[in-house]
């Protein structure tokens, strides 16, 4: 007989902090400096609300199918060149239409022994804001010439 696994879920208190397995992350804009050095601003925290968002709405997967440096959702600083911008602000506009009106809840991670799932229940307001923060900074770099990395 399957045991039902126990369920754990972040608090909103923990958003900033997450304990494991959630996660956050953080987006910013890169250039080459006026001495050939790369420059990295950070721009936009994603907290774990929205990270976990942005992963189970499947807009981490629609942003790896893109033309990018790197594959997102490892941790590492991923680079969205100039030429992927328009697209990606496309991805992140989309993910927008998408929150209202519903309640959404992802599993972060299931652990076999013991039989624990990680649950996260979307601050939709919070989400909505760093999806505006990231249509933002997507639209500026755009405009400026810059890349955008993003690291989740």
């Amino acid at each position: 007989m399957p045991v039902e696994p126990r369920v754990v879920y972040l608090q909103p208190n923990e958003f900033s902090e997450p304990p494991r397995p959630f996660r956050a992350g953080e987006a910013g804009t890169t250039w080459i400096g006026s001495d050939g050095q790369i420059e990295m601003e950070s721009r936009v925290l994603l907290s774990t609300n929205s990270t976990h968002a942005l992963i189970g709405h499947g807009v981490l997967g629609e942003l790896n199918r893109l033309p990018i440096e790197g594959h997102l959702g490892r941790g590492l600083e991923v680079l969205l060149p100039p030429a992927s911008l328009e697209p990606a602000l496309a991805v992140f506009y989309a993910a927008d239409r998408k929150t209202y009106g519903a309640r959404y809840e992802f599993v972060a991670e299931q652990s076999e022994e013991p039989c624990i799932e990680y649950r996260i229940r979307i601050d939709n307001r919070e989400y909505q804001r760093t999806l505006s923060r990231l249509q933002f900074l997507v639209s500026s770099a755009s405009r400026d010439g810059r890349a955008v990395w993003i690291r989740i």
